[in-house]
């Protein structure tokens, strides 16, 4: 084959592999074209309304409308949680150029250093950028006219209204009104129905009827842009339902006396309409400002509170117990007559002390009371007589109407956290302790020692059973009138003798300090030993720490009780001079306006302004 074949068949040869190739091409096209028909016809065809209902959504967005909180007010229709309009500074980051110096011209005007306003900054660092992010809450208006008149100074800042708890009493309610915070994951999961952001009721009322305050959220469903930001009016949506108002049995004004005269003390003080159980106020020392969790609490101030060794978020009128010494005595009266362990004329002479299991045991007054019968071991509070009791009776009877009084139980009052406290019995010892149960044991349980405890409320409501005569209560702080008394099996004549008693104890006994001029006011104080060794030694001889708890429960006016109550002081020493002093301030105060003002003495229902009268509540069942 010469040179010209050879180009020629090389020609030839060419041209067939380009022209192979654009045919490839041309397949290959055709194909690529298929399949993009192929998969828009499967898009627009097959799942055309999906598509579009997603591109929808990508378009609009729902955002949250929150509902207002209720209000809480007290038995007189003072606001005391309600909702205030409050301003946040919402930083938006992608508007500013330098972040840095707006920062710090911003740190000096909120009284903050630049530190911690960039500490709130990293807060937000895992949402988008263009999400505003809240840098400072309830900014106020001194420090909002420094920044609006410097505007230009602070491009990235805008100012947003919201709402914010308010408890317009401070500490005075703290315990029994609680405080609210945001949901914690734990409590959205548990709770369900809420979403991160969500102000929920951590403590007291605000938790317990945390579903009737906090209402339900609404929505609106609004424009955005490709950015994510919002553009124009809400389309359509569903508004917030807000939460309901509650109305307390609580009275403002015996709750601020109650708060003062407890003081700097740790301590509580329960107070109840005796007959209906509402409670009209109920304090625990020391306190705590629940605005403080209104707004979002720095670590610092959490850290504070909470390690704060007097345990001030601590409620101790329904979650502490103690030993409820010399107040336990109307329990082992009550014990006593209904067994038929005791006649009111059975007498025991006291020497200030006796021996009991070959053990000696002292009364508190050294030289003894001499002869005393029922009354009188009442009245000046004996030890050797109930000593002897509890001897006579062993710890079935005692145990026995102490249950039915309601201590060592829950009261069921509708605050979050109640404690039960401890009734001790021989099964309950060896269940609890591996021990048997010793005579001995009975002997420190009949003057209130020992392995017994009791809670405030436990003893208000045991002592409003005795001032009605057998009608026991449930303490409740919502006013509901289908909330009735529970009628003890206890005979009336029992509580004929043991009631003048405890009048006897403030005319004559060691509730004197708590007598007052014009109104018989009757009750019982209690000593609760802390240490061994503060036996017989006067407290004021002992360092704080070491003194006994001191009690006082009683109930007012003598024949026709309008007001019943407990108080504790933690090591207070004596009942009669640091427990019955505070009951005193709150009695004066109660019974300072007309009797005609209320359907018992004292005032306790509003109805009688009106000149309206009730009889006492017939008892359940």
């Amino acid at each position: 084959m010469d040179y010209r074949e050879r180009w020629e068949l090389k020609d030839y040869l060419i041209g067939q592999t380009l022209e192979r190739r654009i045919r490839s091409f041309q397949v290959a096209l055709v194909l690529l074209l298929l399949a993009f028909l192929l998969d828009f016809w499967f898009m627009q065809g097959i799942r055309g309304e999906e598509y579009s209902h997603l591109a929808e959504n990508n378009r609009l967005r729902r955002l949250p409308s929150l509902p207002t909180r209720g209000t809480i007010f007290d038995r007189g229709q003072s606001a005391i949680a309600a909702t205030r309009p409050s301003l946040d500074l919402i930083l938006l980051r992608e508007d500013s150029s330098n972040l840095e110096a707006e920062l710090r011209r911003l740190a000096p005007i909120l009284s903050l250093t630049y530190e911690d306003l960039l500490e709130r900054v990293a807060r937000g660092r895992d949402r988008p950028a263009y999400e505003p992010l809240v840098l400072y809450e309830d900014v106020n208006l001194e420090e909002l006219a420094r920044i609006e008149a410097r505007r230009e100074l602070f491009p990235s800042l805008q100012v947003r209204e919201t709402l914010r708890r308010s408890y317009t009493h401070g500490d005075v309610f703290s315990h029994v009104i609680g405080y609210v915070g945001e949901a914690a994951e734990g409590e959205i999961a548990r709770l369900g129905q809420l979403q991160l952001g969500d102000i929920i009721g951590k403590t007291g009322i605000e938790r317990g009827y945390d579903d009737r305050l906090r209402g339900t959220r609404g929505w609106d469903l609004v424009a955005v842009n490709n950015l994510g930001r919002r553009s124009g009016s809400p389309w359509v949506g569903r508004a917030p339902v807000h939460g309901q108002p509650l109305e307390l049995t609580l009275r403002l004004d015996l709750q601020r006396e109650l708060r003062a005269a407890l003081g700097n003390e740790a301590g509580a003080g329960v107070f109840l309409d005796p007959w209906t159980g509402e409670v009209l106020a109920l304090a625990s020392t020391p306190t705590f400002d629940p605005n403080q969790f209104a707004n979002r609490m720095s670590a610092e101030a959490w850290n504070t509170i909470s390690d704060d060794p007097r345990r001030p978020l601590h409620d101790r009128a329904i979650a502490s117990y103690y030993a409820p010494g010399s107040t336990f005595k109307v329990v082992m009266a009550i014990a006593g007559l209904e067994s038929r362990s005791v006649t009111p004329e059975h007498t025991v002479y006291c020497t200030g002390s006796t021996r009991i299991y070959g053990q000696k045991r002292l009364c508190w007054k050294r030289g003894g009371h001499g002869r005393v019968d029922l009354r009188r071991a009442l009245t000046h509070s004996c030890n050797v007589y109930f000593y002897q009791l509890g001897q006579k009776m062993g710890i079935e009877p005692i145990t026995d109407y102490a249950d039915r009084l309601n201590v060592g139980r829950l009261t069921a009052i509708d605050l979050p956290g109640e404690s039960k406290g401890v009734l001790p019995s021989a099964a309950w010892k060896r269940q609890q302790l591996g021990e048997p149960w010793y005579p001995g044991d009975t002997i420190s349980i009949a003057i209130g020692q020992g392995l017994l405890s009791v809670t405030p409320v436990q003893m208000a409501a045991m002592i409003s059973a005795v001032a009605t005569a057998g009608q026991l209560p449930r303490p409740h702080l919502i006013r509901d009138p289908t909330i009735r008394p529970q009628r003890l099996e206890i005979a009336q004549a029992t509580f004929d003798l043991v009631r003048p008693a405890l009048c006897d104890a403030v005319r004559q006994g060691t509730g004197r300090s708590a007598n007052l001029a014009r109104v018989a006011v009757c009750g019982k104080t209690g000593t609760a030993q802390v240490f061994k060794h503060s036996a017989g030694i006067d407290a004021d001889k002992l360092p704080k720490a070491q003194r006994d708890h001191a009690w006082f429960v009683g109930y007012a006016p003598a024949e026709h009780p309008a007001i019943a109550f407990a108080v504790v002081v933690e090591h207070g020493g004596h009942g009669g001079t640091t427990a019955a002093p505070i009951a005193r301030r709150v009695l004066e105060l109660f019974f300072a306006e007309p009797q005609a003002d209320s359907p018992r003495p004292g005032g306790t229902d509003r109805a009688a302004n009106r000149g309206e009268t009730h009889a006492p509540p017939p008892p359940a069942g």
